[in-house]
């Protein structure tokens, strides 16, 4: 029997983009699944435009604005299925995505989690992502992070993997004090308990660049970056308890010097908390992150040096521009 996929959509102020959402999930060509939408207190026409299917897979909610984190656990608690694929409801799946992995998920097994080929939406136009080719094969543990950090942090967003119940329920659920980067610290606990991933070069997935008002677009605020550092946090915490300890500490490490780069110079407190974080686990220092030449710079003049060198240089291209 044909294991059933539960596609949980968490939903908020979305009525210019779940209907198409919604129907990359009903045109799978691998039927068994269910769609369960979460309804995060819309106060657009979202409800209407769910309302308007006529399918019954699609399992509708509707629940008082608590954040998406909140409103996937939520769907997770109404879910019934042996997969679970998460998808924001601005994004799309490609007609094959689920078939693809549920096959590999059939030869593999529930120890892996299952990958696939990055796509991008803008202005209504696909495309494949080039500059996630690092990650289009078979990954142990270990490799996926060295490869994450050393790319300054990027990683699969929230539609791109396909995860057997048996990995969703060894973790605690998503981390509703998350609000930047919660994907990636919520994947990256079920991965750290999984055997490695499995990659389906043909199960693609449509990320929108083109969405203005996601959360990540609006790093305007401390509490942005304060909840970006506890992100990094939870990925030291995690490391530790499953990891080996020189593995975990040389991760925790990269996981924190990728926050002290990018976030360079804003909010000098919170940098400060993030190189004790990096000093506990017996370094003095961070790791540079950045381009060949900021490397460079940093192992001539330390990083802090350089990341200030490279401050004054953004500067003046500014004033000169």
């Amino acid at each position: 029997m044909s294991p059933l996929v539960s596609i949980i959509v968490p939903l908020y102020n979305s009525e210019k983009y779940i209907s198409d959402t919604i129907k990359s999930c009903l045109d799978q060509t691998y039927a068994s699944l269910e769609i369960i939408v979460v309804n995060d207190g819309s106060k657009d026409k979202s409800e209407e435009i769910v309302k308007s299917f006529d399918d019954k897979r699609i399992k509708y909610f509707n629940i008082p604005n608590s954040g998406p984190c909140y409103a996937r656990n939520f769907g997770m608690a109404k879910a019934s299925g042996e997969l679970f694929q998460f998808l924001d409801a601005d994004d799309i799946l490609d007609k094959d995505k689920l078939k693809q992995q549920v096959d590999a998920y059939l030869t593999h097994g529930d120890s892996y989690v299952y990958s696939g080929t990055m796509g991008f939406i803008v202005d209504d136009k696909k495309g494949l992502e080039q500059e996630f080719d690092f990650y289009y094969r078979n990954l142990e543990v270990e490799e996926y992070f060295r490869e994450m950090f050393s790319h300054f942090g990027k990683y699969y967003t929230t539609g791109m993997w396909l995860l057997p119940r048996k990995l969703v329920e060894r973790t605690h659920g998503w981390d509703e004090k998350v609000l930047i980067n919660n994907d990636g610290e919520y994947f990256s606990r079920v991965i750290l308990h999984s055997e490695g991933i499995k990659f389906c070069s043909g199960a693609v997935f449509y990320y929108r660049r083109d969405v203005p008002m996601s959360v990540s677009k609006r790093f305007t605020s401390k509490g942005v970056y304060e909840s970006w550092l506890y992100s990094y946090k939870c990925y030291v915490k995690t490391f530790q308890s499953t990891l080996k300890q020189d593995a975990a500490n040389k991760l925790s490490r990269q996981a924190l010097s990728v926050y002290y780069c990018n976030s360079y110079p804003n909010y000098p407190d919170l940098l400060q908390d993030c190189k004790k974080q990096i000093r506990q686990l017996g370094y003095s220092s961070p790791t540079a992150y950045g381009s060949k030449a900021f490397k460079i710079v940093s192992a001539l003049v330390g990083v802090d040096n350089a990341l200030k060198i490279r401050m004054l240089k953004d500067k003046s291209k500014k004033s000169l521009a």
